[in-house]
């Protein structure tokens, strides 16, 4: 329990009763006074003058202090500009010297590449290697001659393939001349053609000819016709033949492909069969291999086993799968979807199930060491630890799945433990320990019930020490949960999943205690898992019951194309069936069709070759009238023939000879080509032979090189040594002066802040000199109306007014500030537990010193207030006048010296108001009583001042002991169920 804590608001409270008790004596001191008279002191103009004098005094030295300030500040200015001026020049070498020292380790890491490079030659620099590239420099200048003299074949090349080009192209052009004189030629042999027919243009002939030639053009046409007719008339004849064998072939084949679609249907069955069959063989093989299904199936499913056994099996197996009412008659409806059945990182995995194993022989050596049996193995409490470890990865929380049953669904009721992440979940458990050592460590009397006080530790002495770590602030509930001495029926299982952002794997430990079942020891458990293990990992087994699938499905897939081609041959047999019958009424059609035509062009040849008969009647009658001249056109269109023929002939030679052309430009392009790689190879071999020229030279001076490059180095490294010697000097010399120049900005800054605060205590005084000649104006300007005002209170005396039972204020003008009341504030200790403070003062803890010192609070109260006496009695006094029954009460309203009657009074919130006018009421603090006539009694006696603060220290006492007893309170660290 923690200790009791009070704030700085009891002491408050305690000097408010003082405070109250004290105005109450004064008050009794006032009622007695001898003469009942106390003078009001009065401001004065003297004192408001000489407040602004004071106020110029202060102005005028504050002026004096800001300008030493700025004086000082610029000194130290002018004194930091050759500290920061040297310090830039330096920083400006250093720079320097950090870039002449990087050029120099530049050209020390090139000397360096030489030097490896040189080094790697050296090592190369043998005799044989000598010899052997001397043999391939004579080896190479050998490929050079070769290669000089393919330079030289291919240029004799070029050259022969030049003279060709040039011979070709002279053959294109002679035939080029040739065809233009044959294109001369055919023109004066069309223009002679143009004559003769002009000649015979109005003789008829050319009519009568061309009706020759278009009746011999009909009859020929008519003959082919009937040719091709007779012609298509045979082959529909065949055709049709053809068509009907065809036909029954047709129906032939398209009664075996029904057949054969039967077949291939009823193949099908047979291979769905056959797949089926395969694939059940591999599911039964993988069932088995499933991670925990199949160990706990092939456990129940196993007849050897024990009825009790095979039960248990048969539950766990149940419960994994997320099988109605497989336990306690509860349904886990989140199962399926959270169990991830055999998967690697799934809680049911083979791997994950062979690991837990590791954790109960764990577990055991820590209850070895409380002599403690061990618990029996239950599977169906093994499947419910695999549930809520997959939860954990299932859920958006970690948390125990049967606390969070009105958002997921119910679970099971027993014992569980769940841990997460990369640790063995028995060491995190059992680590609650340190909590118990820890308080122990505070509380020696604690060690009793540590669990260790005993051994071997019994059921009875668990119980006693758990009751007694119950109000305790630690947390052992999976620690009491893992030495539980009568613990039994227990399950262990483990997932590899994320279970939230940087952290990995849930594990879960299960016990059923309200309805248990048999349970097996752990080494027949771990016979039950690794005899599974040993049997189930037969991947030769399943490789060939998956190739078995394969191989099934394949025959399926086969089969299945085949009833499709049989479907698509019966298909197509119809459709040819149907297209051969119709094509058969086609033929026939066009049999008779051909036919007919036949008939009709008998008829048309006969008619036509009458009209032959006497077209060529005709044209012998106008050939005889025309004579010569026909013949002129004859003979001309000869010629042009023959011109023509001559032309088309020039033409084809001109072709030849520019293919001729083509050919020799293309053989002078392959000849130039080679020629540029010959050269090009030419160039390659010789400077193959520089470069082996030069490594020869290399290994020849290899040592005399190395030893350069070495020297070369040497003096690069010596370099950058001097360089770096340069700049740490240069540094040096830097951050000397970077002290000098920290120092004098130092100066710098000290003078700016005295000068800052300088001129913050000049405005302060220039504000109080402003305020002090504006109160001295104002008590002018009052004094001016005051004195009218006394003049009209002369004439006028006021009436006295009967005010029974009231309390007239007498308040001083200086007052305690309501605002200085200190409240507590909450804050944090540094292990997170929530504690009350002050917030000025220190919280501390209430003892029997404590309770003395209130004593202390209370004369140093009395103290305070005496002081407090002193000063209300040098601002303020009241004068009381006993006259008659009834009472008035005079004040003075700050600024003035003139009395102005109150007609009432009333006090809101502690605070008195004084009624001077119909509407007008002022504050206790604005007004201050003078004199009070009539008849005033003690109990009528003005204790404004008194009352009120009385009340103030009473309802200051009540708040603190309010809040005292609110802000009191145990801290207790809660027990973690």
């Amino acid at each position: 329990m923690k200790g009791l804590k009070y704030t700085s608001l009891a002491v408050a409270a305690l000097t408010a009763t003082l405070l109250a008790s004290t105005n109450n004596s004064k008050v009794q001191a006032a009622t007695v006074d001898k003469n009942n008279t106390v003078t009001v002191a009065k401001l004065d103009k003297e004192k408001l003058q000489d407040a602004v004098n004071q106020a110029k005094n202060s102005v005028n030295n504050a002026q004096a202090s800001v300008d030493s300030k700025k004086s000082a500040l610029t000194d130290a200015q002018a004194q930091s500009k050759a500290p920061n001026d040297a310090c830039d020049a330096q920083q400006a070498k250093v720079n320097d010297s950090q870039k002449n020292l990087a050029d120099k380790q530049a050209i020390a890491k090139q000397a360096q590449d030489k030097l490896d490079s040189a080094s790697a030659v050296a090592k190369q620099a043998t005799s044989e290697n000598i010899q052997n590239t001397q043999k391939n420099i004579a080896a190479q200048q050998n490929a050079i001659q070769a290669a000089k003299q393919n330079v030289s074949d291919a240029n004799a090349d070029l050259s022969t393939a030049q003279s060709q080009l040039a011979t070709a192209k002279q053959k294109q052009a002679d035939a080029q001349n040739l065809v233009n004189s044959k294109e001369a030629a055919k023109k004066t042999a069309d223009n002679n053609v143009a004559s003769a027919e002009a000649a015979v243009k109005n003789s008829g002939l050319d009519e009568a000819k061309q009706n020759v030639q278009n009746v011999q053009n009909a009859l020929k046409e008519i003959k082919k016709t009937n040719a091709n007719n007779e012609s298509v008339l045979s082959k529909n004849q065949a055709s049709l033949a053809e068509n009907n064998q065809t036909i029954a072939t047709v129906n032939n084949n398209l009664a075996m492909a029904n057949k054969a679609l039967v077949d291939a249907q009823n193949n099908v069955n047979a291979k769905q069969k056959a797949l089926a069959y395969a694939q059940k063989a591999l599911k039964d093989l993988q069932d088995q291999a499933s991670g925990a299904a199949g160990f706990f199936k092939a456990i129940a499913d196993n007849k050897d086993n024990s009825e009790s056994l095979r039960e248990d099996a048969q539950t766990a197996y149940n419960i994994i799968t997320g099988q109605p009412n497989a336990y306690q008659n509860i349904t886990v409806e989140w199962a399926k979807e959270a169990v991830k059945l055999g998967q690697e990182n799934d809680s049911t995995s083979l791997s994950n199930i062979e690991k837990a194993l590791g954790y109960y022989q764990h577990w055991m050596t820590y209850r070895d060491k409380y002599g403690l049996r061990h618990p029996s193995i239950s599977l169906t409490a093994v499947a419910i630890a695999m549930l809520s470890s997959d939860f954990q990865h299932y859920s958006d929380e970690f948390n125990h799945p049967s606390l969070l049953t009105s958002k997921y669904g119910p679970f099971y009721s027993d014992e569980e433990d769940i841990s997460a992440g990369e640790v063995n979940p028995i060491d995190n458990w059992m680590s609650e320990k340190d909590d118990i050592d820890k308080y122990i460590e505070g509380h020696p009397d604690a060690a009793a019930y540590s669990f260790e006080s005993t051994h071997p530790l019994t059921q009875d002495e668990w119980e006693k020490d758990v009751d007694f770590w119950n109000d305790k602030p630690v947390y052992i509930g999976h620690y009491a949960s893992m030495i539980k001495p009568d613990a039994n029926y227990v399950g262990l299982a483990g997932n590899e999943y994320e279970i939230q952002p940087m952290m990995n794997n849930a594990d879960s430990m299960d016990e059923i205690i309200f309805n248990p079942i048999n349970g097996i020891d752990f080494n027949s458990y771990q016979n039950l898992v690794q005899s599974y293990l040993k049997d189930v990992k037969q991947e030769d087994k399943i490789n060939t019951l998956k190739a078995n699938v394969d191989t099934a499905n394949q025959n399926l897939v086969a089969a299945q194309n085949a009833v499709k081609s049989a479907q698509n041959n019966v298909q197509s047999l119809q459709a040819n069936l149907a297209e051969l019958n119709n094509g058969s009424t086609k033929i026939n059609k066009a049999i008779s069709d051909t036919q007919a035509a036949l008939a009709k062009g008998q008829e048309n040849l006969k008619f036509e070759q009458k009209q032959l008969d006497q077209a060529n009647q005709t044209l012998a009658d106008v050939q005889a009238k025309v004579g010569t001249k026909a013949k002129a056109l004859d003979d001309a269109k000869a010629a042009q023939a023959k011109a023509a023929e001559a032309v088309a002939q020039a033409q084809t030679v001109l072709s030849e000879a520019t293919a001729a052309v083509k050919a020799s430009q293309a053989k002078v392009d392959v000849a130039q080509n080679d020629v540029q790689a010959k050269d090009n190879n030419l160039k390659s071999v010789q400077a193959a032979l520089d470069s082996l020229n030069q490594t020869l030279n290399n290994l020849e001076n290899a040592q005399s090189n190395l030893s350069d490059a070495q020297t070369a180095l040497n003096k690069a490294n010596d370099d950058v040594t001097a360089a770096n010697k340069a700049v740490k000097a240069q540094q040096l010399i830097l951050d000397t002066l970077k002290e000098s120049k920290s120092k004098a900005d130092a100066q710098v800054t000290n003078a700016s802040e005295e000068l800052k605060k300088a001129e913050a205590e000049l405005a302060a005084e220039q504000s109080k000199l402003e305020d002090a000649k504006a109160r001295l104006d104002a008590f002018n300007k009052k004094e001016t109306e005051n004195s009218h005002k006394e003049a009209s209170n002369a004439e006028n005396p006021v009436k006295p007014t009967n005010q029974p039972d009231t309390s007239h204020v007498v308040k001083p003008s200086d007052k305690t500030d309501e605002d200085s009341t200190v409240k507590p504030t909450e804050k944090t200790d540094s292990n997170g537990k929530a504690s009350t403070t002050n917030s000025s003062e220190t919280t501390t803890t209430a003892t029997e010193s404590d309770v003395k010192d209130t004593d202390t609070v209370k004369e140093n109260a009395k103290a305070d207030l005496k002081t407090n006496n002193k000063s209300e009695k040098k601002s303020s006094t009241v004068k009381i006048i006993d006259n008659s029954d009834s009472s008035a009460v005079s004040v003075v309203l700050n600024g003035s010296n003139t009395p102005v009657k109150t007609f009432g009074e009333k006090t809101v919130n502690g605070t008195t108001y004084y009624k001077v006018s119909a509407n007008r009421w002022v504050k206790d603090d604005k007004a201050h009583v003078v004199a009070v006539t009539g008849n005033v009694t003690t109990n009528k006696l003005p204790q404004t001042g008194a009352k009120n603060e009385l009340i103030a220290a009473l309802s200051g006492l009540a708040v603190a002991g309010t809040t005292l007893v609110s802000y009191l309170g145990i801290n207790r660290k809660k027990k973690n169920n």
